[in-house]
């Protein structure tokens, strides 16, 4: 696809890709694209939510014109599983993609614990908030409160994101697997 765009770029328009696999994008020289956190196949959002499916390609055409770096890669800030406009499927029929029930369930503990992590880090920034504005006169508690903070935040990076991101990988090459063996891989 990069060379495609690099190609229609050159006659003066500019493109972008949508990509979920962003190091194979960057690999070819796709002079800019976007990227989502899902699995493959799932590039502009999930079958049957227009909503979401409008959402990201408005995000996705912006992006072709506020992207001028050459090589840019921009990362959507929707998360498989967990879009925030809630709506019900438009199309009756399940998807014909890869389905493995442990994975839906790994993915809802992880945003299970996820959110479960994001409460307590908003707990600590509020308990460092108020000793910063009220101290408790016990040494060192605003820097170990501060220091609690950065360390949920690190810890809510790796389960929403890298534990994520690996579970998506997985994913991602089960899928491919599974269509070559049926004969459906392109």
């Amino acid at each position: 696809m990069g060379l495609v765009q690099n190609h229609i770029e050159g006659a003066g328009l500019s493109t972008i890709s949508m990509t979920v696999q962003p190091h194979i994008t960057a690999a070819v020289g796709a002079p800019r694209a976007v990227t989502l956190r899902y699995p493959a196949g799932n590039q502009v959002g999930e079958a049957g939510k227009p909503i979401q499916q409008r959402a990201i390609l408005t995000w996705a055409l912006q992006a072709a014109a506020d992207l001028t770096a050459p090589g840019a890669i921009l990362e959507l800030p929707y998360r498989w599983r967990r879009f925030p406009v809630p709506e019900q499927p438009v199309y009756a029929a399940e998807s014909q993609g890869a389905y493995h029930p442990q994975t839906a369930e790994i993915a809802a503990a992880l945003d299970h614990l996820s959110r479960l992590i994001q409460d307590y880090k908003t707990h600590l920034e509020q308990r460092a908030a108020h000793e910063d504005a009220n101290p408790s006169g016990i040494q060192h508690a605003p820097q170990a409160l501060h220091d609690a903070v950065a360390r949920a935040a690190a810890l809510l990076q790796i389960i929403d994101g890298d534990a994520m991101d690996q579970l998506r990988e997985i994913i991602n090459r089960i899928t491919v697997m599974e269509l070559m063996i049926s004969g459906k891989f392109v």
